[in-house]
This record gives C-alpha cells, structure tokens and sequence, in this order.
C-alpha cells in the first residue's frame, strides 16, 4: 500500500552563520514533519570559514540534530578580497551568545563536492542558500549539471531599491558578485529573497523580550542571539531583519509571499555600482521569480511559534547572556 502521508522534503542549506542564518536553520530543524535536512554547507561571508563552520555546528548541537553533516566550502570569494560583517553579527558570528550542546565535527568532504553530490543522489533536492554565493558557483562551474538537477533552489540576496552594505548592493551579492553572477546565469531560476522583502518583517525588541520570557525550548537562546543582532544593527530601528529565515519561509510556506517573474542581472564592475541586482519584470525572457510581498504577521507568527515550541537539546538552567 502506498503510504498517503507526505515525506519530508530534503534540503541543503548553503549559509555563512551569522545570526539570521543560525535563526534560519533552527526554523529547518524544527520542521522534520516538512524538511530533512540532508546537509549543511559552509561559506565565508558574515565571518570567515572557520567560524561560520563552528557556528553551523554549534547551532546543530544545540539542535540534537547530530547526524546532519556539515561541511566547510569556500574560504574566500571568487576574485575579490572578503570583506567580513563582524560589526553586524560579532566577532564570533552569533553576537557572542553561548549555545549549549557538544559542537560535533566537520564532515571531511569540502562543500562544494559535498553539494554536487547531494545534487545528483537526492532526487527532488531543494537548496536554500542565505550566504555568498561561492560555494553553488563553484559547483556549477565544476558540474554544469548541477542546474538541472536542483528542483528548487532559494536565493536570499539582493537589493532591488538599495542595499545594505553599500548604497547600491546587498552584502551576500557585494561578497561576491561574481559567484551571484554565475547563479543568476546558470538556468536554475531561482527564488529570490531581496532586502525589498525581508525588511518588511521586523522583530521588534517587544517580540524578542517576549520570547525570552517563554523559557522553554530554543526561545532563551533564540531570543539571545536576536537581541544581541538588534543591539549591533542599532535599536534605533525598527528591529532586526531574520533575512535568512524568510528565505526558509519560502519554501515551507509558499502561501505567505507574492513572486513575480522577472530577468535578474548582477553588476560586476568596479565602482559605487559593484554588487548591484537588476529586476527587469517586464521581461519576456525571465531567469528568476523575486519575492515582492509577503503577509508579514503572518511569517512572524509562525516563525516563533517554532522557536516557542522547539526542544531544547541540554537540561534548562544554561546561562544564557542578557
């Protein structure tokens, strides 16, 4: 008899942790109902390579998620110099938060192969990728076939208005506008998340005390490392923006965002236009769909319902900072 229930999805996540992207992947590990997380492959970005490895692996272990590979990828960008975001996401990557739970090890095969891989063993692979785009580049130049062989593959970068780390660029495409150039350029089609849509989901400072006061699960840690990004990126502000677990969203909650198709382009030049992203929407020959909207409440909502009700992996009592 055919089992009627759906399976997880398997997913790759390609991420520079970073606090967004830790937050990101504790919104996968929290759906195993929705998502098998078949991997976790490491970039230089937010903070160098050996940091957002151990913080992929710290947030696995405070998970109790163990058995998911973590792999280190690129090191650097594909021609340029990197230009880390320690001032954002601290010199640690998390704010200088403490997760508890054992880190594990790394996975011997580097990323980019451990991506390929995956690509041609797990059929009906979805890739979400919330870093510089290094890593699938890099793949794509090795494995051309690894196009056709991504069924879904979600992009959180870009700035359509204006950017975040320069006037004109978002800071995962200004890290490497080349490797996003040969993404963009690849045939994959893409989703992509820009700065246009996650800055319309704020966490405010009320929504973080709140779940600091949960207690339980996830929530102290979780509502730790939110505090401490929206201390760096200033509490002037509307709150800080969980870019990379919207891209998340996307792929597990469709339904809450509006995408339009369009003909993305990446500016690689020298100069003040370095990093830029181009959406042509009236395009007749569209490369990507680009989230444009979304119900914000919504995603809020549902994203700390999983942060709420998240199990902890080590007994309560762990320091967690203020």
């Amino acid at each position: 008899m055919t089992d009627p229930r759906p399976h997880p999805r398997p997913l790759l996540i390609d991420c520079d942790p970073g606090i967004d992207d830790a937050i990101a992947l504790l919104l996968a590990f929290s759906m195993p109902e929705a998502l098998e997380v078949t991997g976790i492959t490491t970039v230089a970005g937010n903070v160098s390579l050996s940091s957002t490895s151990r913080n992929a692996m710290r947030v696995r272990g405070l998970a109790a998620r163990p058995e998911v590979p973590v792999f280190a990828g690129c090191p650097r960008p594909m021609l340029a110099q990197p230009v880390f975001a320690d001032d954002v996401h601290g010199v640690d990557g998390l704010g200088g938060v403490s997760l508890p739970g054992e880190p594990g090890g790394l996975a011997a095969r580097h990323g980019v192969d451990a991506l390929v891989e995956q690509t041609a063993d797990r059929p009906g692979l979805a890739v979400v990728a919330v870093g510089p785009l290094t890593n699938l580049a890099v793949a794509l130049v090795k494995r051309p076939e690894v196009a056709r062989r991504i069924e879904t593959l979600v992009v959180m970068g870009g700035g359509l208005a204006h950017g975040n780390i320069t006037p004109a660029a978002e800071f995962n495409v200004f890290f490497d506008p080349e490797a996003a150039r040969t993404v963009v350029e690849a045939g994959l089609r893409p989703v992509l998340v820009p700065l246009d849509a996650t800055h319309g989901a704020p966490v405010t400072a009320a929504m973080i005390d709140e779940l600091a006061a949960c207690g339980e699960g996830v929530a102290p840690e979780a509502a730790a490392l939110l505090r401490a990004y929206h201390a760096n990126v200033g509490t002037d502000r509307p709150g800080a923006y969980v870019h990379d677990a919207m891209a998340l969203a996307v792929l597990v909650w469709p339904e809450l965002f509006e995408r339009r198709p369009a003909r993305l382009q990446v500016r690689t030049d020298a100069g003040p236009e370095r990093g830029r992203t181009l959406a042509d929407f009236a395009s007749s020959e569209p490369n990507a769909e680009v989230v444009v909207g979304l119900d914000a409440p919504a995603f809020l909502a549902r994203l700390f319902e999983r942060l709420r009700g998240f199990p902890r992996s080590v007994p309560a009592g762990h320091p967690i900072p203020a």
